[in-house]
């Protein structure tokens, strides 16, 4: 199997501010006069990689590390679940002086934009999930992380295993989350030890365990909230059906599409699907475009040509009652 550079790689620098105490580091990109949105990276991410896909963009693109993860300070221990994070994500769209905004999330950022979209409607005017990981989950094993975390040997795990070779674990992160799709190779850039550290690793930990309590206490959201989702289908860290079946109780119609034979990184192995998606979140509702509820993807079709989605795909009836928990 070939692995990641070993070579130490720098992360991407972008602008730190101080928001009550806390740093948050934020890297910019697409048109600075432009509409704003704001990218929410998933669980041991970081802003370098959700950036990616977007950064060329016609919108203004922030991106900031969310709190523990990359250069921005971490939470207080009982503040690092979806909750606890959207009051923080609130504070800095104040301190960025952004009244309302679109927002990107994938993964569980999706669960902070949840509850910032639930908690304050008016700040949030539309959300783009990508594989959002936000339904309370049955309890997995995650031998790695639990032992990396537990008492005694935590610590130990931490400093001397996996930070002393961070390039093979977000490596072997990275190939788990893309499968069943090959890695894609822009992503070798990440600098490996700013996304795989002790604080990373239990800033993690504390984000997973707050995860369930956090997301079963969700209000509905308003039902003229724009929301678009985005899943790969061959998804094996999370199931699409569990997730989207969730979403549908608690937003009256969500817009999802989904890509056959895509995992969990669909912004990254295509990522012209989630450009064209995040230019019909802010767009299209302005324009009072109704589009169809539900689209499936052939991961051949959409690979082949760079054409409007509306081109490439057919809406099928989304079966709700699949609730497939992967194993």
């Amino acid at each position: 199997m070939r692995f990641m550079s070993a070579k130490p790689l720098q992360p991407t620098l972008g602008t730190t501010i101080h928001v009550e105490d806390q740093d948050v580091h934020i890297l910019d990109g697409g048109n600075s006069h432009g509409i704003p949105v704001v990218l929410l990276h998933g669980c041991g991410s970081l802003a370098q990689e959700i950036l990616l896909p977007f950064d060329n963009s016609d919108f203004r693109i922030i991106a900031p590390d969310r709190p523990g993860y990359g250069l921005s300070t971490p939470l207080a221990p009982a503040e690092r679940g979806p909750e606890g994070q959207s009051f923080w994500l609130e504070r800095l769209l104040a301190s960025l002086d952004l009244p309302e905004v679109r927002i990107v999330a994938h993964s569980i950022g999706s669960a902070a934009a949840l509850h910032l979209a639930a908690r304050r409607p008016g700040l949030v005017s539309g959300l783009f999930l990508i594989s959002p990981c936000c339904a309370p989950m049955p309890s997995r094993p995650l031998i790695v992380l639990r032992s990396a975390v537990a008492p005694v040997v935590g610590p130990l795990i931490r400093q001397h295993v996996i930070s002393r070779w961070p390039s093979f674990f977000l490596d072997r992160g990275l190939r788990s989350s893309s499968f069943p799709n090959p890695l894609p190779s822009h992503l070798s850039c990440l600098p490996a030890s700013q996304v795989i550290n002790p604080i990373n690793i239990r800033t993690m930990a504390d984000e997973l365990r707050a995860f369930n309590r956090d997301m079963e206490r969700l209000p509905d959201l308003r039902g003229d909230l724009p929301l678009h989702v985005l899943f790969g289908m061959a998804d094996r860290v999370i199931s699409p059906n569990w997730h989207i079946d969730w979403l549908c109780r608690k937003h009256p119609g969500p817009i999802v599409r989904l890509l056959e034979g895509v995992g969990h990184l669909p912004h990254h192995v295509i990522p012209g699907v989630a450009r064209e998606m995040l230019c019909d979140l802010v767009e299209a509702f302005a324009q009072e475009t109704e589009l169809p509820r539900v689209r499936s993807i052939g991961l051949q079709a959409v690979a082949e040509r760079d054409m409007p989605i509306s081109e490439e795909t057919n809406a099928r009836p989304f079966n709700s009652k699949r609730r497939g928990i992967p194993e």
